[in-house]
Parts: C-alpha cells; sequence; structure tokens
C-alpha cells in the first residue's frame, strides 16, 4: 500500500467531520420563553390548572391548537392525555434515578421545583423538544406534542416513548449545564433510554431510525448530518453498553460534566470522556468495546449492510485502499468456490490506529477465526479451513475502527484450493 495512496485515503476521511453545533433544542443560545411567559411557543389560551405528578407538572390548555384532546374517562376533572404524560413522566424520572442519574435540576419557573412539561403545537413532524438550563427560561423544560399516539404496543411518535426521550435531555442537561452536548451522544441515548424505560412499546418512528442506522454502519456513530439522523439510530450503540454495564452511562455524563466544567474543547465530541467511561466501569477500550459490539449486531441476526461483497478464487486478488471511519464497521462478506477448503484474508492498514479485523465463518452463530499480526508492517492475517458446508457458504469480514480517527486498510484475499495449502502470495 503506497503512502500516496493512503494521504488521498486520508484527506477523503476529512470530508465528514463532528458538526461544530448541537441542534436547534440542545444548542440554541437565545432564551427561549416557556409557552406561559409568551414567545414562539406561546399559549393561544389562558392555561389549564397544571397537573402535579409525583416527579413532574403538566401544564396545558383546554382550547385552541394546542390543547389535547380532553376526554375524560374516569371522570377525576383532568383529560386522561394529561394524566397519560404525568405518568410516562413519573416513570421516566424514577428510572433514571434508579439507574444512577442524576436527578433534574431544580426547575425555577414552575409552580414547584420539578420538571415541567408544556403540551403544546409544535412544527410539523415534531413530537417534543427540550431546552437547556442556559437557554430555557427558568431552566430546562419540555414540550410535547398534543397529538402523541398513546397506542400500544405499536405507535407512531408514541407518547410514552417521546416523554421518556425528553425528559433524559433533562437529566442530561443536570449534568452538561452549559448545553454543550455531543448532540450525537444525545440523541442516540435518549433513544435507547426512551426504550428501556418502555420496552413495552415499539415505536415506529424509533424503529425506522434503527432499521436505517443498519443499512449504513459505515458511517461513524458520531456522523450529525442530515438533522442528525444516524444519530437516533446509534441507539443501538447505547442499548449495548446500558446491558454491557449499567454504570457507563451516568459515569459517561460525569466526564463530560467534569471536562465541561473545565472549559475542555473535547466535550462536544465526546469520545475521550467515553473511553475513559468504559475503562473505569471494567469494560475495557473503547477501541475493544465497539469491536465487540459490532461482532454482536452480526451475532443477533441483525440485517447489517455490506461495505464490500468480494468473490474469491484460488488467484489472489486485491481491492483497493479503502477506509473505515472512527466509531463505525465494514462488513465484508467473501464467496468462494463450491470445491473450496478454506479461505485466506490478509489485511494490511495504516494512516490511523489498528483498526479491529474479525473473520466469521458458518454465519451469525459461527465460528470465529483467530487473527495472527504479520511483522514487519502493519497488518493481520487470517486463514481456516472449512468444518463444514456452512462455513463456506458464510464467510464475512469485520474491520471497525473504535477510535475518534479512521484508517485505511487493504484487502488480500483467496479461496484455499483441494489441497488446503495457504496460497503463497499472503505476504506483508
Amino acid at each position: 500500500m503506497s503512502r500516496g495512496r493512503l494521504l488521498l485515503l486520508l484527506v477523503a476521511f476529512a470530508g465528514l467531520t463532528l458538526a461544530a453545533q448541537p441542534g436547534a433544542a440542545l444548542g440554541a443560545t437565545t432564551l427561549v420563553l416557556r409557552p406561559t411567559s409568551g414567545g414562539t411557543y406561546a399559549y393561544t389560551a389562558p392555561e389549564a390548572p397544571p397537573y402535579v405528578g409525583a416527579r413532574a407538572v403538566v401544564h396545558y390548555v383546554a382550547t385552541g391548537p394546542s390543547a389535547p384532546a380532553l376526554n375524560d374517562d374516569d371522570s377525576d376533572g383532568t383529560p386522561d392525555y394529561v394524566e397519560a404524560v404525568s405518568r410516562a413522566a413519573d416513570t421516566a424520572l424514577a428510572y433514571y434515578e434508579a439507574h444512577g442519574f442524576k436527578v433534574p435540576l431544580p426547575d425555577t419557573a414552575g409552580p414547584d421545583a420539578k420538571p415541567d412539561l408544556y403540551i403544546d403545537s409544535l412544527p410539523p413532524g415534531t413530537f417534543g423538544l427540550t431546552f437547556g438550563e442556559q437557554t430555557g427560561e427558568g431552566g430546562s423544560f419540555v414540550l410535547v406534542s398534543p397529538r402523541l399516539d398513546p397506542s400500544q404496543p405499536k405507535a407512531f411518535g408514541g407518547l410514552e416513548p417521546t416523554v421518556a426521550h425528553e425528559l433524559f435531555h433533562v437529566v442530561q442537561f443536570s449534568y452538561v449545564v452549559s448545553g454543550r452536548l455531543p448532540q450525537w451522544a444525545a440523541e442516540g441515548s435518549a433513544v435507547a433510554m426512551s426504550m428501556l424505560v418502555f420496552p413495552a412499546v415499539q415505536d415506529v418512528v424509533a424503529t425506522e431510525y434503527l432499521d436505517a442506522w443498519l443499512s449504513t454502519p459505515w458511517l461513524p456513530l458520531y456522523d450529525e448530518r442530515f438533522s442528525c439522523a444516524h444519530c437516533y439510530g446509534g441507539a443501538w450503540w447505547w442499548l449495548y453498553l446500558s446491558k454491557l454495564n449499567s454504570k457507563v452511562l451516568p459515569s459517561y455524563f460525569a466526564k463530560l460534566e467534569a471536562d465541561d466544567r473545565r472549559g475542555s474543547k473535547t466535550t462536544l465530541v465526546g469520545v475521550s470522556q467515553l473511553d475513559s467511561a468504559l475503562r473505569s466501569s471494567g469494560a475495557g477500550a473503547l477501541s475493544n468495546v465497539f469491536a465487540r459490539f459490532s461482532l454482536d449486531l452480526y451475532r443477533r441476526g441483525l440485517p447489517v449492510a455490506r461495505a464490500l461483497t468480494l468473490n474469491a478464487s484460488t488467484t489472489g486478488r486485491t481491492t483497493q485502499v479503502r477506509g473505515v471511519f472512527g466509531l463505525s464497521t465494514h462488513y465484508v462478506s467473501i464467496s468462494v468456490p463450491a470445491g473450496s477448503r478454506g479461505v485466506a484474508v490478509a489485511v494490511p492498514y495504516g494512516g490511523g490506529p489498528d483498526p479491529s479485523v474479525m473473520l466469521v465463518v458458518g454465519g451469525p452463530k459461527g465460528r470465529r477465526v483467530v487473527s495472527k499480526r504479520v511483522r514487519p508492517g502493519r497488518g493481520v492475517l487470517l486463514a481456516t479451513t472449512f468444518r463444514n458446508a456452512a462455513e463456506r457458504k458464510h464467510v464475512l469480514l469485520i474491520v471497525t475502527s473504535g477510535h475518534l480517527d479512521g484508517v485505511a486498510y487493504q484487502l488480500g484475499y483467496a479461496a484455499i484450493g483441494p489441497r488446503g495449502r495457504l496460497p503463497g502470495w499472503i505476504a506483508f
């Protein structure tokens, strides 16, 4: 692999960078008034008496476009929709506290110190918004649409997941008061936590983001382009971490908080703090955990898209120099002739941190082939003879960069012929 080709690839990497600022709700710099005070989201009708729940306060109006459905099936004087928002809020906040997260900072603009949620009309396609401690009047507060779907088990813009999602942003702002949160982490973790709080509700909107993420695993977790669409689907990662060790996420936000207070410029990126949180929890380095995560997605039989499909023969072949972005994964399928005894793959790399390279034969539940580091040079060699027809039929290479930076690599590959000999062309 020539140095010139590597440099060209690294220049291409620079085209995909972290967003400089979070999105509107997470990074606005102008003070946003509450609907009861005026401004962009002002109520156009007098506010009804706020509904004070165990952990949150819900505000609403009884007339106009911001009013929710007013049916009161239990005849207690409060619309069922308002009570449903309150129950969802209480459930979510109790879950977050029980799982080691900070309780929200005191609300100074509502009737008490509890977080305030305002049922209010929002722009088309928007289910909820959260404003931070520095951008919201009186501190962080939440807006939710009066048209959220309370259906179960499947909903489109589900009431319970939306409330849980937005309130997790309130929790996040309790750590990073400045609001300088990495948006990719803020949104992905909020989706994940809402799913954990309400596992019985399948929100179609969230599902679409998750499916889209699986279709582009070669995009980095921190890709904040296109309104951060990839960030939401990154909930796969945060769900994996929550299952791996429940202490990781609270530790992560605590480290973001500490660095933000010191004025660290890395807070908006949020990768070094994630590595530190994983190490301190005993889970291991970020690069290793991300590699295990990428393998886990395949092991679970999820439809992860292939970055490349190769057709091997007993004559050695090579690919062009390719690049895997930081915190992203290339799944590479390799097909071999029917009579092949095995397969061999050489992966030289350079121009960045060492990637993780794994070979799995036999499908999602199949055997992982141990790689061999090759010296001199940077790269690995993976070779195996097949033990059954399933291993011959399903050969998958997984290349990941569990770092902020990507890495350039190349593939040399060949099928092992009937005599089962390792091809002599494989060398570094």
